[in-house]
């Protein structure tokens, strides 16, 4: 291959990654510099031009919380429902990151709220928000018309996610809104037995005094616990305690064939184990 051949060459490649990689229009939508937006745009630059991940300009100032860029781009033409290579959208970032001014602009310039990522989790906006604990956004989603019910790739809905990152002002927030508490995963859990596995027993508490059934238990196949036997495993006294006071049978029987008295002798909660004797556990 001839020197100008090579020379021809090099300059292609480099010219296709530099088309692939951040644009300038990119670059300053990330830094938020809205005097080089305009510039750009006055120039011809494609608003909605991509980057090899598929990010747009409207993307990644949604991401970074550039607020002022966001409703500058979307003054100009931006794409609030485009989509990236995992088919994420503006308003995903701006509800994952909190950032609930930018998702009010997106929501008010047409974009989807329910829309699903295309990845492996598919986890829409209001999902994003709940189990980082966003009140504002989630309120502002489900404000206008996001779906409660919508789950991710786990069976995940807002609720259940909320409740196993402990975040009991979202958990609260999405069972006044109507969310069910006894909702299941793909595996068959609860949010509360799941809450209560995790430790986190005020959402536990929120969660049984919006209907949670203290008696469901986990479908998956020879792990069929009662939130009970887990309270009992893991010496949640205070939850023990409410699942009692709200009728859970304390002498159900897991596949395993040990009842929730068995589960609190062999994990050493004493005080556990007399809570379920004197509420009529069976000493087998």
């Amino acid at each position: 291959m001839s020197s100008l051949m090579k020379l021809v060459l090099l300059v292609s490649i480099v010219a296709s990654l530099n088309a692939c990689g951040p644009s300038v229009l990119y670059k300053a939508a990330y830094r938020g510099n809205n005097q080089e937006v305009l510039s750009l745009l006055a120039s011809g630059k494609d608003i909605n031009e991509k980057n090899r991940d598929g990010w747009t300009p409207l993307m990644i100032a949604a991401a970074e919380g550039h607020t002022d860029t966001v409703k500058l781009l979307l003054e100009n033409g931006a794409d609030a429902n485009a989509r990236n290579s995992h088919g994420r959208t503006s308003l995903m970032f701006a509800s994952h990151y909190g950032f609930a001014q930018i998702a009010e602009l997106l929501i008010k310039a047409g974009a989807d709220v329910n829309a699903i990522p295309t990845d492996t989790q598919r986890t829409p906006a209001l999902i994003a928000a709940a189990e980082k604990g966003h009140l504002d956004t989630a309120a502002l989603l489900l404000r206008n018309g996001a779906d409660i019910k919508a789950t991710d790739s786990l069976g995940f809905d807002a609720l259940f996610s909320a409740a196993i990152a402990g975040k009991k002002p979202m958990v609260e927030l999405l069972l006044q809104e109507g969310a069910n508490p006894n909702v299941r995963n793909a595996k068959g859990n609860t949010p509360l037995l799941l809450s209560i596995h995790e430790g986190f027993t005020d959402v536990a508490l929120l969660l049984l005094s919006y209907g949670a059934d203290p008696n469901l238990k986990s479908s998956m196949h020879d792990m069929d616990f009662t939130p009970l036997m887990v309270a009992s495993m893991k010496g949640d006294v205070q939850v023990t305690r409410a699942l009692i006071s709200k009728g859970a049978n304390v002498n159900d029987r897991a596949a395993t064939g040990l009842f929730a008295l068995d589960y609190a002798k062999r994990n050493n909660r004493a005080e556990i184990a007399q809570i379920l004797i004197r509420a009529g556990a069976i000493e087998y």
